[in-house]
């Protein structure tokens, strides 16, 4: 009996080292993230509001974590490649997205292909509004988007550059609505876009709003969020202007579903830095892009309200998945 009880002592002894080790391992390995680099996803090509927003983003989280943060453009149907690859990767906070929401509370609306849902990620914050917007030269001959649709009834075949299905959806609606005869050309990046805007190869774009950095080159005909924009107060909003279709979109670090909490709290806390950070405001404050951050449970709150906002205007408007 002596025997039998001592081993099952031994036994139970050798189970609580084991528990208390690992309870001890995992405080130590939240306490020591990150330890080695981080991999920052962006969805589109190089030279975009979005590419130029993650770069400085990704300097203020380097600076705050203490280990390199190296960017990699991943372009490909409006970040859906992306977010793709992102779901393959291992929940360990070492690879994020940093993205449009879009990609999670509007493409999913436009395209069978994509099935995203908000609860198919974890997110560490937002930083900066887009000032999304229907975007041409100064010189056009349009200032509001029923000068533009008036316009492009006397000029069937006019080119629209798209750079995400979304944008492409906006002006099919318009087009459907209005009889107009479009010609899409799809762009694959902010950069493309600027290109074909500036070089008059497309008379309109769907800009996130870096199209703000050329005062003098560039102007928005209407503003595609729920707010008239900061950088063009006088330009009325696409509901407005008698389309029910005004969404708003937000850079959102999006990270591996499962990620533990304390590596998205790591993440939070240091994306915040970036409100106050000088070399960030210097790189947002040049093509007027506004600063709004929010924390890693107001971003997840943001996430699933505006995608039950989305299919609601989706639905509304009779769209549905292709």
């Amino acid at each position: 009996m002596y025997k039998t009880n001592r081993r099952q002592l031994i036994k139970a002894a050798g189970v609580a080292l084991i528990a208390l080790t690992g309870l001890n391992a995992v405080p130590a390995r939240a306490a020591d993230y990150p330890d080695r680099p981080l991999t920052m996803l962006v969805g589109y090509k190089a030279g975009g509001q979005t590419d130029l927003v993650a770069r400085g983003a990704a300097k203020v989280l380097s600076d705050q974590l203490g280990v390199p943060v190296n960017v990699v453009n991943k372009p490909g149907g409006g970040g859906i490649l992306a977010a793709h690859e992102l779901q393959k990767a291992k929940p360990d906070g070492y690879t994020v997205l940093f993205h449009s929401n879009s990609v999670i509370n509007t493409e999913p609306f436009v395209m069978k292909r994509v099935t995203f849902k908000p609860d198919d990620f974890e997110y560490a914050g937002m930083i900066t509004a887009y000032q999304v917007s229907l975007a041409t030269q100064k010189d056009a001959p349009y200032d509001t988007l029923a000068e533009f649709v008036a316009w492009g009834k006397e000029n069937p075949g006019f080119s629209y550059g798209s750079l995400s299905p979304t944008a492409r959806m906006i002006m099919e609606v318009i087009a459907k609505q209005e009889g107009l005869d479009v010609n899409i050309v799809p762009l694959k990046g902010g950069g493309d876009m600027m290109n074909a805007l500036l070089g008059k190869q497309v008379a309109l774009v769907l800009s996130g709003g870096i199209h703000y950095k050329y005062p003098d080159e560039l102007k928005s005909i209407v503003a595609l969020t729920t707010f008239r924009q900061p950088s063009a107060p006088e330009v009325e909003t696409i509901n407005e202007a008698g389309y029910p279709l005004g969404m708003d979109s937000r850079t959102t670090l999006i990270l591996p579903k499962s990620t533990p909490r304390a590596a998205l709290e790591r993440l939070s806390t240091a994306l915040k830095a970036a409100e106050t950070d000088a070399d960030f405001a210097r790189v947002v404050s040049a093509a007027n892009i506004p600063i709004l951050y929010k924390d890693l449970d107001a971003a997840a709150a943001e996430i699933r309200e505006s995608y039950e906002q989305n299919r609601s205007i989706f639905e509304s408007a009779g769209i549905e998945p292709r």
